[in-house]
């Protein structure tokens, strides 16, 4: 076996032990809340989103469709390992969404500074990081954290495109991620757009024909983009036409207040002005000696501080989400500089002394997640969580059929059915001797298909904005059958197609690079 085989075979096993701790503290110290328990039930109400976005057999049965407005397809491997066991499952799928994180910042940044000595560090760094951190047990949205695998692709990619040497990695990360979490994906499109402007300092610019095929790889990349995300966005746009829903905003954190809790004195203030003076030195001097690729990052970092520091605020217009987005982009540039500043320090050690050094980042950034980890006090941590009902939570996800707590209403009254669900399909029974207006505390969705009595009927939206029946007189079988609407299936094809074409092209592409490797290097 050679050399390059055991150094992938020992840092997988490095990696993997790494995540398995990470788990192990997770499952010890983070609090388990609604948020972890609404990720749970967003893995398991998968189970029919081929066929329909609607789950009827999960929050409590209010038509929820959170699918609508959440992206899905990164999920599915969570859905299965969470339907065999919860508690297993969840552990088997966190340590390995952390597992790759380590494997996708090495690989791309081992592919990027062609240094796996910088590789590994950043790679430690990045998934050990603050940030991250505090998206897993803090903020805990699932989708927030498995998006920070796809990022090292996106801007490697991005490097590659503005060299335009391929097109494929850029586009199979934004594509992805917006699979994942849209909201980091705009704020990636916001960072790659200066970069056009920026090319112009470069010497690879200076000949129109550069600005051609970029131009024509830029349109291909768009195409692609949308076309490989339809499955997602069309649905999305459909119901936000009828529904205009807005999210809510969330808290963002403060770093000027944060700052000013510490009440420093005038003398600690003066030398932390000295270390900041130093340390933009230290900026300085890693711009004029590295590669223009890290002169972009450098400059990249600068607005982006600026707007996660201010926090930058619209009227009218909720950017708290773009916020937060940009400050895991924050987080990856930054530990991209601060892996090359440790590299230029550390260029001409001996192997035996970096080796060393990478021994002591294992030590110090699993030391620095640990001691963060155990300052939390949970409520309830997930091994002492088995007895919860994830069919019964709700969480407004912008569903007014949940405010109604499940009740059905006849004329305006409280009224008693018998009801029963499964996954895609609702059966109500209920009698009266006279006609009633039956208000269901299912949301409204142009998908269904409502029978009364084996037969089709209108739909109305009542006041609280769920579905209304007008019944008949006697015994009523309300039958209620939820599939993709038309531009639901339309978009779900057309994205198939897009991943059929892409990997066309990117498998093409790989095949002829083969070609050009001789056969005995």
């Amino acid at each position: 076996m050679s050399n390059r085989s055991w150094k992938r075979i020992i840092l997988g096993v490095i990696f993997l032990l790494l995540s398995i701790f990470y788990t192990a503290i997770f499952y010890r110290q983070a609090n388990f809340g609604n948020t972890m328990v609404f990720n749970i039930a967003h893995l398991k109400g998968l189970d029919n989103i081929l066929t329909s976005p609607i789950n009827f057999n999960y929050w409590n049965h209010s038509g929820s469709q959170i699918n609508l407005f959440s992206p899905w397809l990164t999920l599915l491997p969570g859905w299965l390992l969470v339907k065999l066991n919860v508690f297993w499952g969840f552990g088997v799928y966190l340590t390995a969404i952390t597992f790759l994180t380590f494997v996708s910042a090495y690989f791309y940044m081992n592919k990027f500074s062609h240094d796996t000595f910088e590789a590994v560090l950043f790679s430690l760094i990045y998934t050990f990081s603050f940030n991250r951190f505090n998206l897993v047990f803090h903020e805990q949205r699932l989708e927030n954290y498995i998006a920070l695998i796809f990022l090292p692709m996106i801007y490697y990619g991005a490097y590659l495109f503005f060299k335009n040497k391929t097109w494929q990695t850029l586009t199979w990360g934004l594509v992805l991620t917006v699979w994942t979490s849209p909201y980091l994906a705009i704020s990636v499109g916001l960072t790659l757009l200066p970069i056009y402007f920026l090319m112009i300092f470069s010497k690879r610019s200076h000949h129109w024909r550069y600005w051609g095929r970029l131009g024509l790889n830029s349109l291909i990349v768009l195409a692609f983009s949308v076309l490989a995300t339809l499955g997602f966005i069309g649905p999305l746009i459909n119901q936000q036409v009828g529904q205009n829903v807005q999210q809510s905003p969330i808290q963002n954190f403060d770093y000027i207040s944060w700052f000013q809790d510490f009440n420093f004195s005038m003398m600690q203030l003066y030398l932390l002005m000295g270390i900041g003076v130093l340390l933009l030195l230290l900026l300085l001097l890693i711009f004029l000696k590295s590669r223009f690729s890290y002169k972009l990052i450098i400059l990249e970092m600068i607005p982006i501080a600026a707007v996660v520091l201010v926090r930058w605020q619209s009227k009218g217009i909720d950017v708290s989400r773009l916020i937060m987005s940009l400050q895991t982009i924050l987080d990856l540039f930054g530990i991209i500089i601060v892996s090359r500043i440790i590299i230029l320090i550390f260029q001409e050690f001996p192997s035996v002394f970096k080796l060393l050094l990478l021994t002591a980042t294992i030590a110090g950034t699993s030391y620095f997640f640990y001691t963060q980890a155990i300052q939390i006090q949970p409520k309830q941590t997930f091994s002492a969580s088995q007895k919860v009902d994830y069919t019964k939570f709700v969480l407004d996800y912008h569903d007014h059929a949940s405010n109604g707590k499940n009740e059905f209403l006849a004329n305006g009254k409280k009224t008693t059915v018998s009801s029963f669900t499964r996954s895609s399909d609702y059966w109500v029974q209920y009698y009266s001797p006279v006609s009633t207006t039956l208000n269901l505390p299912v949301q409204n969705y142009a998908g269904y298909n409502v029978q009364l009595n084996n037969e089709q009927v209108a739909i109305k939206k009542s006041a609280r904005k769920t579905l209304s029946i007008e019944t008949h007189p006697g015994k009523n079988i309300i039958e209620i059958h939820t599939r993709y609407d038309l531009i639901g299936i339309v978009s779900l094809l057309l994205n198939l197609l897009g991943f059929i074409f892409l990997s066309y092209f990117s498998l093409h592409n790989l095949r002829w690079k083969m070609k050009k490797v001789p056969e005995n290097s």
